[in-house]
């Protein structure tokens, strides 16, 4: 066996054993990969429908970087969590901050997807009244959350 071979067989070793060790969260990390996946297509067709943009390399890699960050963190929470013995706070804590990205990014799906919608049509008042009672409704719900939103300015450019 050459030695491209024996790489080949390395790295899959170690990808098996990395998939291994993150099974208890691989459900979260489905999560984010659908969520991310989604606002790179949403966000995509919104720049060419809505915006009249070509496929741009930069905001691509933005989004790709923006995904990779939240993966690395949430892998680096479990594994910190394993390390101290903590394995269920860890599970928990990856869990919050899936439920954070799922909840910002959908936001920013959703709106993407409103400006590529007719406005007074069907689809275009059932994407926005999900957005606007996701976005001013639900966040009621969450004290934290309405106080975060308040404090940075986030509500001002909705």
């Amino acid at each position: 066996m050459g030695i491209i071979e024996q790489v080949k067989h390395l790295l899959l070793g170690i990808v098996l054993a990395m998939l291994s060790y993150l099974r208890p969260i691989d459900g979260e990390l489905w999560s984010l990969f659908l969520v991310f996946a989604l606002n790179f297509f949403f966000g995509y067709l919104s720049g060419m429908i809505a915006n009249k943009e070509d496929f741009n390399l930069k905001k691509a890699l933005r989004c790709v970087g923006e995904a990779t960050v939240f993966f690395v963190l949430c892998m680096a929470v479990y594994a910190i969590g394993r390390f101290k013995g903590q394995i269920d706070g860890a599970t928990q804590c990856v869990s919050f901050i899936v439920y954070l990205v799922l909840y910002f990014y959908g936001l920013n799906i959703l709106k993407n997807t409103k400006k590529m919608l007719k406005k007074g049509t069907a689809p275009y008042n059932v994407i926005g009244s999900l957005y606007w009672c996701l976005r001013f409704k639900f966040v009621e719900k969450i004290p934290w959350l309405s106080e975060y939103l308040n404090a940075n300015g986030a509500n001002d450019n909705q």
